[in-house]
């Protein structure tokens, strides 16, 4: 029975819904257009992923450990947690243990200020929903500079696909380091600016509402019904993406092609998703039909987003 309450009993609790969300969201299958254990991309294995999750694990105790050992000399301001400090370093080592490139920058970016919140409710007995939205938002809001250029650096780092040009603060621009310290930029500022072309950005932006007002309680309700992880994340993966076309997608093949997978998507899920014969053999062709373009076709945003919503109902209190 899920409690709906944080009911984590310590911190190894936490890092276990970090560990497992990334696990339960690669090992989804099959989730359309994605890595997953059935089906590779020519550079990027199925492997390079289990490779990145393991890597990030030890920068995920570090981060945690330390929020919940400095919160009560800061309860005031959550600028402690050094939110781009964790982005760079994990980047790091996420690319140093295997050579599939960027394959989760998405999660380390969506999980990060969820677990920051996670651990803060849990070390305040904060346990509702309602709590925790108001720790996310304070962790956001005050984010720092500081956090926004050691962002930027992580992002270098990945060497992200698609990325194209803005006017301010662009990623390729190396003067933009100098422009964001200028101009004060801090990691919701940046946010703010770049949530009309990325999900992750609009979830900092709308304080992470399609992970807690759209896919969390889809996600449960499917896990209710069914009793079957995987169907409550490929269902919740297809569910998201029929509603927000993929921005990764968009960035590398254009919002056209994003909104007719969107509609694929639709319609698979009207068939019941994998969780009914037709719908199974629906999401397969959807799949074999996205891998054939060898990832300009691939909803990645949505599968970093699908991560949050799996921490998040582990957080409280999904077991299966």
């Amino acid at each position: 029975m899920i409690s709906k309450l944080i009911s984590v009993k310590s911190l190894d609790d936490i890092l276990r819904c970090i560990n497992l969300a990334s696990l339960l969201e690669l090992s989804g299958w099959p989730k359309p257009g994605n890595v997953h254990r059935l089906k590779d991309y020519e550079s990027t294995r199925f492997e390079h992923f289990l490779a990145g999750i393991s890597a990030i694990q030890p920068n995920f105790r570090l981060f945690c450990e330390r929020i919940y050992e400095e919160l009560e000399n800061n309860e005031g301001d959550y600028g402690f947690i050094k939110l781009g400090q964790f982005f760079e370093s994990s980047s790091y080592q996420m690319m140093q243990w295997q050579q599939g490139g960027n394959v989760l920058l998405g999660h380390l970016l969506i999980l990060a200020p969820l677990a920051a919140a996670g651990i803060i409710c849990f070390k305040q007995h904060l346990l509702t929903i309602a709590n925790f939205n108001e720790v996310l938002k304070k962790v956001i809001n005050d984010a720092t500079i500081n956090d926004t250029v050691s962002l930027y650096k992580a992002i270098k780092f990945c060497n992200p696909g698609g990325l194209g040009k803005i006017d301010k603060y662009d990623l390729n621009d190396d003067n933009s380091i100098n422009e964001i310290k200028n101009d004060k930029i801090t990691l919701k500022i940046i946010f703010d600016l770049s949530k009309n072309y990325d999900m992750i950005s609009r979830e900092y932006s709308t304080n992470f509402s399609i992970i807690l007002k759209e896919g969390l309680p889809y996600f449960f309700n499917t896990y209710e019904t069914y009793k079957d992880i995987n169907i409550a994340t490929v269902n919740t993966f297809l569910k998201v993406l029929s509603n927000h076309p993929d921005t990764l997608i968009i960035r590398k093949s254009g919002l056209p092609d994003a909104k007719k997978v969107s509609e694929a998507a639709n319609r698979v899920l009207k068939l019941g998703g994998i969780a009914t014969k037709n719908g199974r053999k629906s999401v397969m062709k959807l799949d074999k039909k996205l891998h054939v373009k060898n990832g300009l076709m691939n909803p990645g945003t949505t599968a970093d987003i699908i991560a949050g919503i799996i921490f998040c109902a582990l957080l409280f209190g999904l077991r299966f």
